[in-house]
């Protein structure tokens, strides 16, 4: 089944970033991987909460098996190491098995949710018609994944897909969404980010 791999990454050399990906862009054609997004901070958008990450890539593979051939590949093992060793680079990376056939294009909203109050968060089911109203796509919704790296550990991580960023955000800004959204942050807490499907 289809999954993704999250990773909130820092690397402050511009310089060394772009080696790192250009090292890695093989490895990740290698396992099947195809890059959903790339985002800095100018091509996202924050929702909710106080995630900012300064790189958030998003990359989608045929499997969480195919997550970890890549991640434990020799010959993904030098660029890894070599970002590791740049000053100051922090890497948080899990990865989540989600659904088949999601489309090629679009924006897609992340969110890294905590629930405090079980109960009211079920109440909050009906949100799904809202993403089925502007056409959206639940790519993965789970309390379940894997730590590949770093000290990231949500408690329930949600991916959807849209047709676009700002139909992202119409979704969020709906009356109709208003008291479901009432209700979730009353039952959670949550850090939801809009970006592009690609950014470079």
């Amino acid at each position: 089944m289809t999954a993704y791999f999250i990773i909130d990454l820092h690397i402050p050399d511009p310089k060394a970033l772009e080696t790192y990906e250009v090292a890695a862009n093989p490895i990740l054609s290698k396992h099947g991987a195809k890059v959903l997004t790339r985002a800095p901070p100018s091509d996202y958008e924050v929702l909710e909460g106080d995630w900012r990450p300064s790189r958030l890539v998003i990359l989608e593979y045929p499997s969480l098996r195919a997550i970890h051939q890549f991640y434990n590949d020799p010959d993904f093992q030098p660029a890894k190491h070599a970002r590791q060793a740049v000053p100051g680079a922090i890497a948080n990376a899990i990865a989540i098995e989600g659904t088949p056939s999601i489309p090629n294009d679009g924006g897609i909203l992340v969110m890294d949710i905590t629930v405090h109050d079980p109960e009211l968060m079920q109440k909050f089911e009906p949100a799904n018609q809202m993403v089925q109203k502007y056409a959206g796509k639940v790519l993965a919704d789970s309390n379940s994944y894997d730590v590949i790296e770093g000290n990231w550990r949500p408690l329930h991580i949600r991916i959807e897909q849209f047709t676009s960023r700002e139909v992202i955000r119409a979704t969020y800004d709906d009356p109709e969404n208003g008291s479901l959204k009432a209700m979730r942050q009353n039952a959670s807490s949550v850090r939801a980010l809009a970006l592009d499907r690609y950014s470079v």
